[in-house]
């Protein structure tokens, strides 16, 4: 019992865990149920991931090259993004950061969608 509750406290921190768990877990039971309305319907393999790995392969190598770009070219962002954004953002109104990091998630989200459908 303490280990399901370790577990699920562990869940709780990390959400994001377990949209991954349910995706796997839909695309591993997707066969029964293609073949129940379509007994004629083909699946996916395995291989259909390794579009979704090199998208975010690609996503942290095109991130390294922009901020070795932003350092070479224009360094000042550079560094209030490394010293100062922090606190900047501590300080803002909850409805900005609410909007910025929305904005930064549907970015990113955007980013691999983007790379996933390209490779």
């Amino acid at each position: 019992m303490e280990r399901l509750k370790q577990l699920w406290n562990y869940i709780k921190v990390w959400r994001e865990l377990f949209s991954i768990a349910v995706g796997l877990l839909l695309w591993s039971y997707s066969p029964i149920l293609l073949r129940h309305m379509d007994p004629t319907a083909a699946t996916y393999d395995a291989g259909v991931f390794q579009v979704y790995l090199f998208a975010i392969i690609g996503l942290f190598i095109l991130h390294g090259i922009v901020r070795i770009l932003m350092k070479l070219i224009w360094p000042t962002p550079e560094d209030y993004l490394d010293n100062q954004f922090a606190q900047d953002f501590k300080r803002i109104e909850p409805w900005q950061k609410l909007k910025l990091s929305t904005f930064i998630f549907f970015a990113f989200l955007f980013a691999v969608v983007l790379l996933a459908r390209t490779l």
